[in-house]
C-alpha cells in the first residue's frame, strides 16, 4: 500500500539542521549563508552546498523580526528598446543568488514611475536598498535617497555621484576611440546615434565624439530626431531619413544595438556595402550583432562585471554604511581593432 514519501515526512530544514551536518555553529552558519566577510570562501561553498541539499529555505519572516531586514534588494529599471538592461537584470539575480539577498524587479516607463516606486519601497521598508538605471545629471531619485539615508547603487553617474555606489561604462572614452577607428579605416565622417544628453552618458558620449571629430577632421554630426531611447520604428525612421538627405555619410558610432541595426538597415537599404562603403561602431552585444551582421564592430559592455560589482556595492551600502562607497567606471576595449 504505498509508503510515505520521506521528503514529505521529513521536517522544514532549518539553520541547526545545516550546522548539524557542516560542524559548525547556527551563528556560523548564519554568517555564512549571508556573505559575511568574516566567514572564508570555502567555508561559505561547503554551507551553501550542504544548504541547496537538504532543500534550505531562509524564513524571511523571521529573519525580517531578528534583524529589521528584509534581505530583499529591489531593481527600479527604467525599460528602454536596448537590450543591455534586459542581459542586466537576471546578472544581477546571478550575482545576488548565494548572498542571502533576492530581488524584486519593478519596470518603470519613466524616471516619475521610478521616482514614485522608490518612494513607495523607501516609505513602505520594502527592501534594504535599490538599484535603478538610466540616471539622469540632476537625477531627483539620487537625491531623494541620499536625502533619507537609504542605501542604493546606480548604474550610471550623476552630478552627486560622487556621493553614492555607482557602476558605469567610460562612454566619452568609446567616443574617442570609435572616433579614432573611423579615420584609422578612412572614413571622412563621423555621425552619432547616442543617448538623450539629460543623461550623464548621454552628454559625455556627445561632447567626445564632437571633439575627437573636430581633432581628426572628421565631419560630425548627431541623428538628433531620435535618441536610443526611441521606439525601435522611431529609430528606423531617423536613420532613413538621415541616410537620405546626406548620401555621403560613411561612419556611425551607436550606442545600442538597435540603433546599430538601424543605421546599417538604413544604408544597404540606400545600396551601400558596411566595410565598404561604411562602417558602423556600437556600445553592444558582440554575440547578437555577430550572428545579425558581422560587419558591424561591436565594443562589448561586461554586463556581468557590471551585475557583480553593483551587488557587492549595495551589499557593502547595506552591511557597512560607513565605509566610502564602491564605485567602478569600465574602459572599452578596442584592442582587437585599433
Amino acid at each position: 500500500m504505498g509508503g510515505r514519501d520521506p521528503k514529505a515526512a521529513s521536517p522544514r530544514p532549518t539553520l541547526k539542521t545545516i550546522a548539524d551536518l557542516c560542524g559548525l555553529g547556527v551563528p556560523s552558519v548564519s554568517r555564512a549563508l549571508n556573505d559575511s566577510p568574516e566567514i572564508g570562501e570555502e567555508t561559505k561553498r561547503r554551507v551553501r552546498q550542504i544548504a541547496e541539499e537538504v532543500g534550505y529555505v531562509p524564513d524571511r519572516a523571521g529573519l525580517r523580526l531578528r534583524t529589521g531586514r528584509t534581505f530583499t534588494i529591489s531593481l527600479v529599471f527604467r525599460i528602454s528598446p536596448d537590450d543591455q538592461m534586459s542581459r542586466l537584470i537576471p546578472s544581477i539575480a546571478r550575482a545576488l543568488l548565494s548572498t542571502g539577498f533576492q530581488i524584486t524587479i519593478t519596470p518603470a516607463l519613466s524616471h516619475e514611475d521610478g521616482l514614485q516606486a522608490i518612494r513607495q519601497v523607501v516609505e513602505g521598508r520594502m527592501a534594504d536598498a535599490v538599484i535603478f538605471n538610466e540616471t539622469l545629471i540632476d537625477d531627483p531619485r539620487t537625491a531623494y535617497l541620499l536625502d533619507r539615508r537609504f542605501p542604493f547603487a546606480t548604474h550610471g553617474r550623476s552630478r552627486l555621484s560622487h556621493l553614492h555606489p555607482y557602476y558605469d561604462f567610460d562612454n566619452g572614452a568609446f567616443a574617442e576611440q570609435a572616433a579614432q577607428l573611423l579615420q584609422h579605416r578612412g572614413r571622412r565622417g563621423l555621425t552619432l546615434f547616442g543617448p538623450p544628453h539629460d543623461r550623464y552618458y548621454g552628454l559625455d558620449t556627445f561632447q567626445k565624439a564632437a571633439e575627437a571629430a573636430r581633432a581628426l577632421d572628421l565631419n560630425f554630426e548627431e541623428i538628433g530626431e531620435a535618441t536610443i531611447s526611441s521606439s525601435l520604428e522611431g529609430l528606423q525612421a531617423a536613420a532613413r531619413r538621415h541616410v537620405a538627405a546626406r548620401p555621403a555619410c560613411d561612419g556611425f558610432v551607436c550606442s545600442s544595438d538597435m540603433a546599430a541595426l538601424a543605421v546599417t538597415s538604413a544604408m544597404t537599404e540606400a545600396g551601400r556595402v558596411i566595410g565598404r562603403d561604411f562602417d558602423v561602431i556600437v556600445k553592444g552585444s558582440r554575440r547578437l550583432l555577430g550572428m545579425v551582421n558581422p560587419g558591424i564592430i561591436v565594443i562589448d559592455e561586461d554586463t556581468q562585471r557590471g551585475a557583480d560589482f553593483l551587488a557587492r556595492a549595495v551589499l557593502q551600502a547595506v552591511r557597512t554604511p560607513d565605509l566610502p562607497p564602491l564605485q567602478d567606471v569600465e574602459q572599452p576595449d578596442f584592442s582587437g581593432f585599433l
